[in-house]
């Protein structure tokens, strides 16, 4: 069989003469109606690779070439609402065991005080620069953090915080 095969698998019929052809993976010789097109994945659609093959060399097409299709983004909503997260910032420590109800709702209310430093100055919820028990007492501050008309102060502060023990 192989190229050097003059019948290969080929059947020919004087009464109903068919064209032979080679299958372009295996080199035997088919009927070249036999003989089908391989298809493979490109991109998201299939794409005739232009060879002749017989039914044995027929690979299925990879679903791992096919391209993944994701769907579009979703519609943004109209008049959106964002979070003012400098409103949202709390100051305080919230303390359990000694909580209060509502008289109106019946709800509990949270007991909680303001913290502080060391200085009685209000602790910043959100350090920056060095870690309590660094070398740097310190910490830089940032010219762009909001602060309360002093760029680069936490709210509430009048100087730089210092790092120590919380409190």
């Amino acid at each position: 069989m192989g190229y050097g095969s003059l019948s290969g698998r080929a059947r020919t019929n004087s009464r109903s003469p068919q064209a032979h052809a080679i299958c372009d993976r295996c080199g035997v010789r088919y009927n070249h109606v036999d003989l089908r097109w391989q298809y493979d994945w490109r991109g998201a659609s299939m794409a005739n690779i232009r060879i002749l093959v017989c039914d044995t060399c027929y690979d299925q097409p990879q679903e791992q070439l096919r391209a993944i299709v994701i769907p579009a983004d979703p519609v943004p909503i109209v008049n959106p609402r964002i979070q003012d997260f400098a409103a949202a910032e709390s100051n305080t420590r919230v303390t359990s065991g000694q909580n209060t109800t509502d008289p109106v709702t019946g709800l509990p209310v949270p007991g909680g005080n303001t913290r502080i430093t060391e200085n009685n100055n209000v602790r910043v919820t959100q350090q920056t620069g060095e870690p309590p028990g660094g070398l740097n007492t310190e910490p830089g501050t940032d010219a762009n953090a909001p602060g309360n008309n002093d760029p680069g102060l936490p709210y509430g502060n009048t100087d730089v915080p210092k790092t120590g023990p919380l409190t």
